[in-house]
């Protein structure tokens, strides 16, 4: 096995274990109770209110505060929704950058493995 080889897998296996460890990260906040930004009230974690954890917020909204804010905030998106996702510019999923970099990163691994070979 040649150095270029094992470099390249390092590098790859390195970035599949960053990608892995932030998308299916289980980790919970440490308390398991927080203050609602908006009214105050201590409410306990939710699926919700974790994920946004996981995702570095530091605000957090009760469910009652949380609801009132989607009440108020449908009929604004209901108006801008007239069209599809994908037709609107600059509306994004990002689903074609993962599957580039899951091609492109083992490819040029085995790019720079060859090219010195």
């Amino acid at each position: 096995m040649s150095m270029e080889f094992i470099v390249g897998a390092v590098i790859a296996g390195l970035v599949v274990m960053f990608f892995a460890d932030k998308h299916f990260s289980k980790k919970l906040p440490k308390e398991t109770h927080f203050e609602c930004a908006r009214c105050g009230t201590l409410a306990r974690h939710t699926d919700r209110t974790i994920d946004a954890w996981r995702n570095n917020k530091t605000t957090f909204f009760c469910q009652s505060c949380h609801l009132k804010w989607v009440r108020a905030r449908a009929p604004r998106e209901c108006e801008r929704s007239a069209s599809p996702a994908g037709s609107r510019p600059g509306a994004r999923s990002g689903c074609l950058g993962v599957v580039v970099l899951f091609a492109v990163v083992p490819l040029a691994g085995f790019l720079l493995v060859y090219a010195y070979a």
